[in-house]
């Protein structure tokens, strides 16, 4: 498996912070099979290319799976000085406290995809950039389901036009261009909730979806990755714990059926 320098280096919980990192390699005071690299992006084989640090050897750490019911107003990303500054939460920061896991695995974990600060629900830590990769590749179309609390009722006209594909204005390095979205799948849970199912996870995809037919989302849970249900994890709001990586594979990847 190839990785980005900085990705590899990142699973061996080295430092703390990406900033750190970046500089570290950017310094020169990295080597990869005993030649200097100062490319972030430099590209290795993960399992046969010798990474040093200032002359140290850097390892993958074994790997470690977490699922964590994500609380409202946190980050998934670790936070930079200016965001401490603020106030901001992390998720990063729930895991700091664990006392029973070594602080370079702590470093070492990232998340597996991303839901916005005010989304609550099933997120997936690890250190595993392949299980990772498995998830999150765009071709694997990976079913995704959230439980939307709507600010309207949804118009049948609304739900049939959000399942066969709707355009929203997607906002990517700093440009706001039309996306048309991929079909998904929405339940109507009750007057003013649905669970809607995506393959994809553009930035902010369901609200915007939503929004482009005037409605609005007042709340976004997501409660299932595949075939991981959140509600059979019995974790509460902010709760997480270690999973084993099987559980993962036959859920989240769908080799289990049922």
């Amino acid at each position: 498996m190839k990785l980005r320098l900085h990705q590899y280096i990142s699973q061996t919980g080295t430092f703390r912070s990406k900033a750190e990192l970046i500089s570290a390699i950017k310094d020169g005071q990295v080597t990869v099979d005993s030649k200097t690299i100062d490319d972030p992006g430099f590209q290795l084989k993960a399992h046969k290319a010798e990474v040093r640090w200032k002359g140290n050897l850097l390892k993958l750490k074994e790997h470690t799976y977490i699922v964590m019911n994500k609380p409202h107003g946190f980050l998934c990303s670790r936070l930079t000085e200016t965001e401490k500054k603020k106030g901001r939460r992390s998720v990063f920061g729930i895991i700091e406290r664990d006392k029973s896991m070594s602080q370079s695995t702590k470093q070492s974990l990232f998340c597996v995809g991303r839901l916005d600060e005010p989304t609550i629900g099933l997120l997936i830590l690890t250190n595993d950039g392949k299980l990772a990769n498995s998830i999150l590749n765009p071709t694997a179309k990976m079913p995704k389901t959230y439980e939307a609390l709507l600010k309207s009722p949804l118009a049948e006209h609304a739900k049939k036009a959000i399942e066969a594909g709707i355009t929203i204005q997607l906002e990517e390095n700093g440009k706001v261009t039309p996306y048309s979205t991929l079909p998904a799948k929405i339940r109507r849970v009750d007057k003013h909730r649905v669970h809607i199912t995506i393959t994809e996870g553009k930035k902010r995809q369901i609200r915007k979806a939503f929004e482009a037919t005037g409605n609005k989302v007042v709340a976004l849970k997501r409660i299932a990755i595949g075939n991981l249900h959140l509600t059979c994890l019995n974790l509460e709001e902010g709760e997480y714990k270690p999973v084993k990586k099987s559980l993962l594979e036959d859920k989240a990847l769908g080799r289990d059926s049922i």
